[in-house]
């Protein structure tokens, strides 16, 4: 049996936003390319979050 993977929009919104939707679909029809790219996203997104907050406590510090 041949199963057919498809490549929805990529996820985006905030965090609960991208959970909800990625909860509507069906884990085994996913590429495995578009998994990988939603990854990269989520940990591209995560730390551009994480440099934001070392820069804010930097600045508090030299404060």
């Amino acid at each position: 049996m041949v199963s057919t993977r498809f490549e929805p929009e990529d996820l985006a919104g905030t965090v609960d936003e991208r959970l909800k939707a990625l909860a509507l679909l069906e884990a085994e029809s996913l590429s495995a390319a578009w998994l990988r790219r939603q990854l990269d996203n989520a940990l591209s997104a995560w730390s551009a979050a994480e440099t934001d907050l070392d820069i804010s406590k930097e600045a508090h510090v030299d404060y």
